[in-house]
């Protein structure tokens, strides 16, 4: 985990609702070379304590793609811009595998 720099560019903030999905989400992300960093579950998103993935913005749609292609569920997924403000968000549909 990260020591509590403050990051001056935007991340995705994936949560999952075990901390087994995380771990398999970090290990795959990983494998298929997507930088992550695993952070506590920020107090804006819940309150409850976790832990989240965090990735760099221009990696956040292909890393939903690879997690959704792996069949890990994401419960919920953030965008944080600089000033350490959180957005809800929603995959990019075009992104998305095509139903087989």
């Amino acid at each position: 985990m990260r020591s509590g720099s403050f990051d001056q560019v935007m991340k995705y903030v994936f949560l999952f609702e075990s901390i087994h999905r995380v771990m398999r989400a970090e290990k795959i992300l990983k494998e298929k070379g997507i930088s992550v960093d695993l952070i506590p579950v920020p107090r804006e998103i819940n309150s409850d304590c976790g832990v989240a993935v965090e990735v760099d913005l221009e990696l956040g749609e292909e890393a939903w793609r690879v997690l959704e292609e792996n069949r890990i569920s994401v419960l919920e997924c953030y965008t944080k811009n600089p000033s350490g403000k959180f957005e809800q968000r929603k995959p990019d549909l075009q992104m998305r595998p095509k139903d087989i």
